[in-house]
C-alpha cells in the first residue's frame, strides 16, 4: 500500500515514522525548511527510553507525479486547503484520505474537494509535541488510530490500513460509527481545552483547588449540553472516559491547544472552541465557560499577530531608511 503522509508535525510525523521503521511503502509531502530538514536529519522520536532517528523520503508538492493509495492527513485546520491543494496529482479515483484532524468540518471541505468517496473518518490520539530543531518529543506513552467508512459499513481497503498499521504495531480500531467518534474526541478536546485554558494549569494542579473538580464538571456538562442539542449526544462510556481523564488527581495531562497557548504559539482556537461556540449561538444555548475560554485565546491570537506585524514594520523600516 503506497502511503503519503500530509503534515509532518507531532502527529503526522510520529505515526510516518513508525510505519517506515516498519518497513512499509511511505513518503512525506513537506513545505519550506521541512523538506530539507527531513532529507538531512530524518524524523527523529524522542521517547523517555530514549531517542530513534528514522530516514525518511520527504517530497515536494511539486514531486508527486503519481497517486496514492491511502494518504493520511495530518495538519491544522488553518493548514487545509493549502493542503488539498497540494496532493491534487496524489489523489486519484482508488485513492482514500483518511484525516487526523480536529473538530468535523473537514470532512465536507474534502468530499467537496475529491468526491464523497474520498474521505474516511479518523481520529488520532498521540501527545507528542515537536521541538524547535523538528524532533517529536512523546509527552505521555500510547498512541491510537481509530477509522472507518462514514456510512459505517466494512470495506476491503479498511482492511488494509489495518494490515499496515499492524505490521508497524501501531495500536488501532475500525470503527463502524466513526463519525460519532469524531464528534466525541470534539468533545473531548472542547472539554480539555476549555478546562486547561480557562482555569490555568494542568488536570491535577486544578483538582487540588478548592472547588476545582466542580469547576471542571461544570465545563463538561456545559459543553456536552451542546452536543446534545446538535443531535449528537456523548455516548456514557465516552463521558465517563473524559471526565476520568479531566478529574484525575495529580494528573499531568494539558491539552496540546493548552501547550501552544502558555508557548506563545497560534492554536486551533476556531476549530475546537470558536465553531462550539457558533453552534451553541445558533441553538440559543448559554455557554459563559467556553465563551470565556474562546475569548481568551481570541485575544491571544491577536496578541501574537499584533507582535508579528510590528515585527514587519521594523525590519521594513530597517531596510528603507
Amino acid at each position: 500500500m503506497r502511503i503519503l503522509i500530509v503534515g509532518v508535525g507531532a502527529v503526522g510525523g510520529y505515526f510516518g515514522a513508525e510505519l517506515v521503521a516498519a518497513g512499509r511503502d511511505v513518503n512525506f509531502l513537506a513545505r519550506g525548511q521541512r523538506v530539507a530538514q527531513l532529507r538531512t536529519h530524518g524524523l527523529t522520536l524522542m521517547r523517555p527510553e530514549g531517542a530513534t532517528t528514522t530516514r525518511v523520503r520527504a517530497l515536494t508538492a511539486a514531486e508527486l507525479t503519481e497517486p496514492y493509495d491511502l494518504v493520511l492527513l495530518a495538519v491544522k485546520a488553518d493548514a487545509l486547503v493549502p493542503a488539498l491543494d497540494d496532493i491534487a496529482h496524489a489523489v486519484a479515483e482508488h485513492t482514500r484520505i483518511l484525516p487526523l484532524l480536529n473538530g468535523i468540518r473537514h470532512i465536507e471541505t474534502i468530499r467537496e474537494r475529491f468526491g464523497e468517496r474520498a474521505a474516511l473518518g479518523g481520529v488520532g490520539l498521540v501527545a507528542t509535541q515537536l521541538d524547535a530543531r523538528g524532533r517529536i518529543l512523546m509527552l505521555a506513552p500510547g498512541a491510537h488510530i481509530t477509522y472507518g467508512e462514514l456510512d459505517g459499513n466494512r470495506t476491503p481497503v479498511l482492511d488494509r490500513i489495518a494490515a499496515e498499521l499492524s505490521a508497524a504495531e501501531i495500536d488501532h480500531a475500525i470503527s463502524s460509527t466513526i463519525e460519532q467518534d469524531m464528534w466525541e474526541k470534539w468533545f473531548f478536546m472542547a472539554a480539555g481545552a476549555t478546562t486547561t485554558v480557562l482555569l490555568g494549569g494542568p488536570v491535577g494542579r486544578i483538582v487540588a483547588e478548592d472547588d476545582g473538580r466542580g469547576a471542571i464538571t461544570a465545563i463538561i456538562a456545559e459543553i456536552a449540553a451542546v452536543f446534545e442539542r446538535s443531535g449528537h449526544p456523548v455516548r456514557a462510556e465516552a463521558m465517563s472516559r473524559v471526565t476520568n481523564m479531566l478529574t484525575m488527581s495529580g494528573s499531568p495531562f494539558t491539552t496540546s491547544l493548552y501547550r501552544d497557548f502558555v508557548d506563545g504559539r497560534g492554536t486551533e482556537v476556531e476549530t475546537i472552541l470558536g465553531n462550539l461556540l457558533t453552534t451553541a449561538d445558533q441553538l440559543e444555548l448559554q455557554t459563559p465557560l467556553l465563551r470565556a475560554a474562546t475569548v481568551r485565546l481570541r485575544v491571544h491570537a491577536t496578541t501574537l499577530a499584533s507582535a508579528t506585524n510590528s515585527v514587519h514594520r521594523g525590519l521594513s523600516e530597517d531596510h528603507h531608511p
